[in-house]
């Protein structure tokens, strides 16, 4: 563990993990990692999923290459590693808990830190295309597993945060520290179907709090973020 995961860990996060499958232990070159990686790199917003830094040198494991990000002046935080196995997993923290100034987000009364609605189905549309790039140089994969947990939910509240979307006002309510989802696609229906497999696991994550959005809600939020790119 490092200081980045660390104060990662502190506050309320994501870890995500996407999985090839059956394992191989070698089904990617060592030397191929970091240009895989760059060339599938999820660039839908203005930071990328994920973020490689290339002012600093990789972190190098026996298996894996990896970064640690601390990028304090806009408040974002992650660790990601790739593995020859083609498993890929991020730590990333909620961005609203490390927001300052006339970027920070309210918490209301009476909850102890929020979530945005945006953060949860954008976020997730992105590491579902990331998982798509990826399969896609992993011919050998027959399936693909993409699971997310989020951590330090206990009384968050999950807020719109943007009146283009304004669909509620008062915030729904998180009564569990931890919330976790997971899905095993074939590699043929994850290509197919990977934006409204994101929006699948978007609303499982809705309704622990309580929000119940129907899948043309979300899928229409979502056409925001993908009709940029």
């Amino acid at each position: 563990m490092s200081e980045v995961t660390e104060k990662i860990r502190s506050k309320g996060h994501w870890e995500v993990t996407i999985r090839p499958e059956p394992f191989e232990e070698d089904r990617l070159g060592y030397g191929e990692l970091d240009e895989i990686l760059m060339r599938s790199a999820v660039r839908m917003r203005g930071w990328p999923v994920p973020f490689i830094d290339h002012r600093e040198p990789l972190l190098r494991g026996e298996a894996w290459v990896g970064q640690d990000i601390d990028a304090e002046m806009v408040s974002h935080h992650e660790a990601w590693r790739y593995f020859t196995s083609g498993q890929f997993t991020q730590l990333r923290a909620i961005s609203a808990d490390w927001r300052e100034g006339q970027e920070a987000a309210r918490v209301p009364e009476g909850f102890n830190a929020v979530i945005e609605v945006w953060e949860i189905l954008f976020y997730l549309t992105e590491v579902f295309e990331l998982a798509t790039r990826l399969a896609l140089k992993e011919a050998d994969a027959e399936q693909v597993t993409i699971a997310a947990r989020l951590n330090g939910m206990q009384n968050r509240g999950l807020i719109v945060a943007d009146d283009r979307r304004a669909s509620f006002f008062e915030p729904y309510r998180y009564g569990r520290e931890c919330l976790e989802s997971s899905v095993t696609l074939s590699r043929d229906q994850l290509v197919a179907e990977s934006r409204g497999q994101a929006v699948e696991m978007s609303r499982h994550f809705f309704l622990r709090s309580g929000w119940k959005p129907t899948v043309d809600l979300l899928a229409e939020y979502q056409r925001e973020l993908t009709e940029r790119t």
